[in-house]
């Protein structure tokens, strides 16, 4: 059997006391990006940005089957051609 250790635990936290002043407010930061409206985070979540994505991954799409297609369909045009056109080289 294993021998466990217990560790004190240490209270850090201070008791709470509640003061309010009427005269502190307390004001948003403008520049925050934290804010879910802001930045691109929020600019992604908005319809506009959601509709943007789609267009994006539907073109990523497109450029990367192309990129992997492209040497075979290279290929199947070389064997269409030389099948109607004949040869390209002379022996």
């Amino acid at each position: 059997m294993k021998k466990t250790k217990n560790f004190p635990v240490k209270k850090t936290s201070k008791p709470q006391t509640t003061t309010t002043k009427v005269d502190e407010k307390v004001h948003p930061k403008q520049d925050s990006l934290d804010d879910e409206n802001q930045g691109f985070g929020g600019w992604l979540r908005s319809a506009d940005g959601l509709e943007n994505m789609k267009l994006f991954v539907i073109a990523n799409s497109i450029v990367i089957l192309t990129t992997l297609v492209y040497p075979q369909l290279r290929v199947i045009f070389d064997m269409i051609s030389e099948t109607i056109y004949g040869t390209d080289s002379e022996y």
